[in-house]
């Protein structure tokens, strides 16, 4: 789910500016290229998808404390999200093929490194490093499609780009839950990271198969604005991960107020950047227009809920409800059918709701984690079975959100800027999966830890209580929708 919305964006963001990329092409790509680009993209949503499966393994196994489960998966996010606003347009100057290269070896050697992890600090490092990594190649994997491929293909692999991506993250908890149930969870979250930097060598070794191509007009780069957009996000992140279960030390405090300083002075280089004519990270241009500006709020709310839920439902299940990682791969293949199924009724949905999709879509969201929040919260939720139709229902009704909030955001764009606009959303988007399991999955586990009964006791109602707050986000996510709507 998450990643169908970033391939939507990249897409558009690709095709920009088509003429100018395809002008400077060298080669075609063929149905064989076509396949190694999807085969290169799989490992950087099921990297995302097992870890958050396996995050209850890893710290057990690291004897580190939830919020190290927590750090990990932040690390990967934060990165990719910080990377992906100037990756595209190095591809377009220095050659998408050379950006994809060197961003598979990197993921590749780091999965393995991973792999191989002795403690937190060194994982979290290698996972950011893993981040980073994914973000320099994803954005050249659709700019390449968009560039080299004949028309047909093109379409075709848009679509199939769609469908691997879209598949992609739930793939990643199947391989994780098979893993683990063969090698045991806590080697097995190791052998998964493995296999992640293998796919990765298989695209590598077969690249030869696609075309080289660059833009011969690439925008300017704006690396001082992307240098501080990236570390005020890890300076936020992180002190939001680790602060709940540490005790806020002063330390921490001191790297969120660092956080805003940096913000700060990113926003001030961005007007500084288009006043000069340039063309920075985040133009403040487009933010004036109030739909695009609303909808990128949404976006980060969305996938904020998100991120969050599949991290707390991962660790409820395990902790919780006696199911092992498989068990919860079955749970969320519910949930995963219910958003793929309705995705595939989009429009002939839309043609009965209108503009009010989202709107209602994200009342029916709040709905459905209200009832979890009570099934769950008042101890039916061992009881497995209950919770697969609202799973099935969550999903749905999330699929009615995203789509529409990616065309809002892209539909009120100006068109020179629709580039821009995608690797927002994507960023955006990264970030709030990032957001997600730091703030809510902080609070889920600092309401399980003060359980009388325990953590593990506790788990139940430290689910309850963020559900209810992310039914609380997606009320204003439909509020904003609601606006968005009226303005029409």
């Amino acid at each position: 789910m998450t990643t169908s919305t970033t391939t939507a964006a990249q897409a558009t963001g690709a095709a920009a500016a088509p003429t100018t990329a395809r002008a400077a092409r060298p080669g075609v790509l063929t149905g064989l290229g076509l396949a190694v680009l999807l085969v290169a993209y799989l490992p950087v949503n099921m990297t995302f998808g097992s870890v958050n499966l396996l995050a209850p393994a890893i710290t057990t196994d690291l004897g580190v404390a939830m919020s190290g489960g927590q750090l990990v998966l932040s690390a990967y996010t934060t990165t990719f999200a910080a990377t992906l606003v100037v990756a595209g347009r190095l591809g377009d100057r220095y050659g998408r093929r050379r950006l994809l290269a060197a961003g598979l070896a990197a993921f590749a050697a780091l999965s393995v490194l991973a792999a191989f992890a002795p403690s937190l600090p060194v994982l979290v490092a290698l996972r950011a490093g893993l981040g980073i990594a994914a973000g320099l190649f994803t954005p050249q994997v659709l700019s390449t499609i968009q560039a080299t491929a004949p028309e047909r293909l093109r379409a075709l692999g848009v679509t199939l780009f769609t469908a691997v991506s879209g598949v992609a993250t739930i793939a990643g908890q199947i391989l994780a839950g098979a893993v683990a149930g063969l090698a045991g969870e806590h080697l097995g979250w190791r052998a998964v990271q493995a296999a992640t930097g293998v796919i990765a060598v298989a695209a590598l070794l077969a690249l030869r198969t696609v075309p080289e191509s660059r833009s011969s007009a690439p925008l300017a780069l704006d690396l001082r604005g992307a240098a501080l957009l990236g570390s005020g996000l890890l300076l936020l992140v992180v002190p939001l991960t680790l602060g709940a279960s540490a005790g806020w030390p002063a330390p921490l405090l001191g790297m969120l107020a660092a956080a805003g300083v940096v913000l700060a002075l990113f926003a001030r280089s961005q007007r500084a950047a288009e006043r000069r004519g340039d063309l920075p990270v985040v133009p403040p241009s487009v933010l004036r227009t109030p739909a695009v500006r609303l909808g990128l709020v949404m976006t980060l709310l969305f996938f904020t809920g998100y991120g969050a839920f599949l991290y707390e439902f991962s660790a409820l299940a395990q902790g919780a409800l006696g199911v092992d990682a498989g068990g919860t791969v079955v749970l969320l293949l519910g949930f995963g059918g219910g958003f793929v199924a309705t995705a595939l009724l989009l429009p002939v949905i839309e043609r009965r709701t209108g503009r009010w999709t989202m709107t209602g879509a994200a009342i029916a969201q709040a709905a459905v984690l209200g009832a979890l929040a009570l099934v769950v919260g008042s101890g039916h939720g061992g009881a497995t079975a209950a919770l697969q139709p609202l799973l099935v229902a969550l999903g749905s009704a999330q699929a009615l959100m995203y789509g529409p909030v990616l065309r809002t955001v892209l539909s009120r764009t100006p068109t020179w800027a629709a580039g821009v606009a995608g690797g927002l959303f994507t960023t955006l988007q990264q970030l709030g999966l990032g957001l997600g399991v730091a703030l809510l999955g902080g609070l889920f586990q600092t309401v399980a830890a003060a359980a009388p009964a325990g953590a593990t006791a506790g788990l139940p109602r430290g689910f309850a209580v963020a559900a209810v707050v992310q039914a609380g986000l997606a009320l204003v996510f439909a509020a904003l929708a609601a606006r968005i709507a009226r303005d029409r």
